[in-house]
């Protein structure tokens, strides 16, 4: 099984910073004597948001799946695109790369040094994709 990193970006640097806020309301709140319980579940579920939402890595099977790991699957299982239903690929911006599907699209954001041999990799196990910008 080939692993290759995802790039989560600074979302998650966004989402720390959000966090220490509302902790440093929390606690400022406290000091005040008001009533805490609403802001500590207001951190409790942001918590559980960002382990949720955080990628850690692509995989592809030996299945002839592209899955999706996330770091902590609390509401989403690690998702699956069947590499058979994959037609074409297309990178946008530095780190992100479309792959258009049978059904509708997905929109990846992959760590850089890794995009080349992900494409090459999802290349060679379906050959009928489609890379934009290639000519055949």
């Amino acid at each position: 099984m080939k692993k290759y990193k995802a790039d989560n970006g600074l979302g998650n640097l966004f989402w720390g910073i959000t966090l220490l806020l509302l902790l440093g309301f929390l606690f400022y709140r406290l000091r005040q004597g008001e009533v805490i319980w609403t802001d500590t579940l207001y951190i409790f579920f942001g918590i559980i948001f960002i382990l949720s939402t955080t990628i850690k890595e692509y995989v592809i099977t030996e299945l002839n799946f592209l899955e999706t790991h996330f770091v902590l699957s609390l509401f989403s299982k690690n998702k699956r695109i069947a590499i058979g239903d994959i037609i074409g690929l297309q990178k946008l911006k530095k780190n992100y790369l479309r792959i258009d599907k049978v059904r509708g699209f997905e929109v990846l954001r992959v760590k850089k040094s890794d995009m080349d041999a992900l494409i090459a990799e999802l290349k060679e196990r379906n050959p009928r994709i489609r890379i934009a910008g290639e000519e055949e």
